[in-house]
């Protein structure tokens, strides 16, 4: 064991991209992520401001679908933050063991999920590294949403970034062409989540990566159906989802508040 801030660290947990995990416990024993931005990227100054704008916005976050943050600061120049502790795998993890967590309550989570992204749209901010790794999944279906690193504000036109670092599969081609992000960007996201939650696949797939992003840009490539994949996928379930994965902003829904009208409407 070793004491960190104030805090006692029990045991390392499975590390995120950029960042080392760790249990950690407070002096009446209540349990913590401690989150540690790790070399080489606590040394570059554009890495330690993404990581402390990620825990800034998080502060003002406050949704039964959103992890807490209740501490962000430097340990002998290492930026570090503490967070509320989930014990709960990823849905990354769900999905490959095709838990029957998601068979169960596939629409029970698609609309915590859409619920939390609708707030962190409300609140003025993009998420845009939405995906199941970043989702956590309890037992009970309670999913989590956490990893805020690559949050930017939103602007009511969208905004072009310099660069967009997400993650290019639950990209839309807007953004891999042009780097141009607004809501939709987190939307389509969404759709390649609720696909993948639903089949267990993606829906661009294909023998290797480039095949894959080269499916997912032209605009004439439509995912295979869900219910090839699965059977008893509903329509309304198919359509909505399909609707999120538009290639063009214009035939993908406007806004997560229309996506939550039509999952409500599925309930």
């Amino acid at each position: 064991m070793q004491d960190f801030e104030g805090y006692t660290i029990m045991r390392r947990l499975p590390r995120g991209g950029m960042t080392d995990l760790f249990l950690a416990l407070d002096e009446n024993r209540n349990r913590y992520v401690i989150r540690s931005l790790r070399e080489p990227y606590s040394r570059r100054w554009k890495w330690r401001r993404s990581f402390f704008k990620a825990a800034e916005v998080m502060t003002k976050l406050h949704h039964p679908n959103i992890v807490r943050i209740y501490d962000a600061n430097f340990r002998e120049r290492q930026p570090y933050m503490v967070l509320e502790y989930v014990e709960s795998p990823n849905l990354r993890s769900l999905i490959l063991n095709r838990s029957e967590v998601l068979t169960r309550n596939s629409l029970k989570l698609l609309r915590q999920l859409a619920e939390a992204l609708y707030y962190v749209h409300s609140m003025g901010y993009l998420h845009l590294d939405f995906k199941p790794d970043n989702i956590l999944v309890s037992e009970e279906a309670h999913a989590v949403l956490i990893d805020f690193d690559l949050v930017v504000k939103s602007k009511p036109r969208g905004r072009r970034l310099r660069t967009v670092r997400g993650t290019p599969f639950y990209m839309p081609p807007e953004a891999l062409a042009h780097n141009r992000v607004n809501e939709q960007t987190d939307i389509y996201a969404f759709g390649v989540t609720a696909y993948e939650m639903y089949t267990f696949h993606k829906p661009f797939e294909a023998d290797t990566v480039e095949a894959a992003h080269a499916a997912q840009t032209d605009r004439s490539t439509v995912p295979r159906p869900m219910s090839a994949w699965q059977s008893g996928i509903s329509k309304r379930v198919e359509s909505l989802v399909f609707k999120c994965l538009a290639k063009s902003p214009e035939a993908r829904y406007p806004s997560m508040s229309s996506v939550l009208k039509d999952l409500g409407a599925l309930v």
